[in-house]
């Protein structure tokens, strides 16, 4: 009995340890190459480059002809926020005709870091407790004999 207890918590400490294993996880359109290389600048429509690789993941805002495949892995570390290993993003532009004019390739570093700032920016009224703001009402509230 003792046995069968240590071989089953064996195989649960075994199976625990193996799932705090990092994940990768991929995002978004990966486009194959050789379904690129079939692209001809000048000829290539945009309904034959979304017929290959299916609805893009953004267009191009106010009709600017061009539309965007993004792909990205991230890996879920154990304990740990996800994180971006590489992103890679293709954008297709189109002439007013629809025939392809350029790709143009980017990945993750050709992007801007964003970094968060805490800090807040002070409106008015903020920084007002309760009586301030009633009394403040009250004063500013139009008379009845205004317009």
């Amino acid at each position: 009995m003792k046995r069968l207890f240590h071989s089953i918590l064996g195989l649960g400490l075994m199976v625990a340890v193996a799932a705090c294993g990092s994940e990768t996880r991929l995002h978004g359109n990966s486009l194959d190459a050789s379904a690129l290389d079939q692209l001809q600048i000048g000829s290539t429509r945009r309904i034959e480059v979304e017929a290959l690789f299916g609805k893009p993941s953004a267009s191009g805002a106010f009709d600017s002809g061009r539309i965007y495949y993004i792909a990205q892995s991230m890996i879920a570390k154990p304990g740990r926020k996800i994180e971006m290993q590489t992103r890679t993003i293709v954008a297709f532009a189109f002439d007013d005709a629809g025939r392809l004019e350029s790709i143009r390739f980017t990945d993750e570093s050709d992007g801007r870091e964003v970094f968060y700032v805490d800090s807040a920016t002070p409106t008015p009224g903020d920084t007002y407790g309760l009586f301030d703001q009633i009394f403040n009402n009250l004063t500013s509230a139009p008379s009845a004999n205004q317009p």
